[in-house]
């Protein structure tokens, strides 16, 4: 609770002498402090994403920010973090020429692969880490879960859809949403500002509130699901070839749902 007293005290602090001083990121709220570091806060609801990315460090080689310190009180998690050096991808994007958004891919597509290659916790469980609810906005604005199996995540779909689509089309896509398929860790929103680059070297993946075991396909449609860069075709093209293939005629289900959701959380 002494630490809990701290980053609230600090909080305080720069709300007196800074306007607007927390940047949005993600679920959370971000403050870059001095000597490089980094301080985040968001409700305490699922998973701790200072948690998450301790089991990420700790399981594979993917790049992730380190964390120094974290704790719960007054209703938040905070943690605090050593700043990555690099630019977000989404703000350097169009400025590399082909080979070196060429280079990009492979760092990316071997970081999915070994996400992808955790062990489940339990089999068919769709849930955060440590079978914690799932934080994902194109679900919910509230924690859900975490489910059995995926015919109950996907029947919480439809009904999370319920008061925004037609109940002959929920039924439709209802019959053309697979039940089996793989359940795999997922960051849940690998989007080019999550994606913190060195010219082309990967330097480190960040947000990993939404992360959990979800259905294999769900990282390739919440990479979809109003991307900050629809227009621009180079990532639309690469993000493909980051993600496993197949899974085009699952997002075409799900866009039925969600293109009718956005905005409604």
């Amino acid at each position: 609770m002494i630490l809990a007293c701290i980053f609230e005290f600090i909080i305080i602090l720069c709300g007196i002498y800074e306007r607007h001083w927390f940047g949005r990121h993600g679920g959370g709220y971000v403050k870059f402090l001095p000597f490089g570091l980094v301080m985040k806060f968001n409700k305490t609801h699922g998973a701790d994403e200072a948690d998450i990315i301790a089991f990420v460090r700790k399981n594979t080689a993917i790049p992730v920010p380190r964390v120094l310190l974290q704790t719960r009180g007054f209703g938040r998690a905070y943690f605090l973090m050593k700043r990555v050096d690099g630019e977000a991808l989404n703000s350097v994007w169009h400025k590399l020429d082909p080979d070196q958004k060429a280079s990009v891919v492979p760092q990316l597509r071997l970081c999915v692969e070994q996400l992808r290659a955790l062990q489940p916790p339990s089999s068919g469980t769709v849930c955060g880490l440590s079978n914690a609810a799932l934080v994902d906005s194109r679900i919910s604005s509230s924690p859900v879960g975490p489910f059995r199996n995926e015919h109950d995540f996907n029947d919480h779909l439809i009904k999370a859809a319920s008061i925004y689509v037609d109940g002959t089309l929920l039924r439709d896509v209802r019959a053309r949403m697979h039940d089996s398929h793989r359940i795999v860790f997922t960051h849940g929103d690998l989007a080019p500002r999550n994606i913190i680059v060195r010219r082309d070297k990967v330097a480190a993946i960040i947000d990993w509130e939404g992360a959990g075991w979800y259905p294999e396909h769900w990282e390739l449609v919440k990479a979809l699901y109003n991307p900050m860069m629809r227009d621009d075709e180079s990532w639309n093209t690469a993000i493909r070839e980051i993600l496993p293939r197949g899974y085009e005629k699952d997002c075409e289900v799900d866009r039925q749902l969600s293109d009718r959701m956005v905005g409604a959380f």
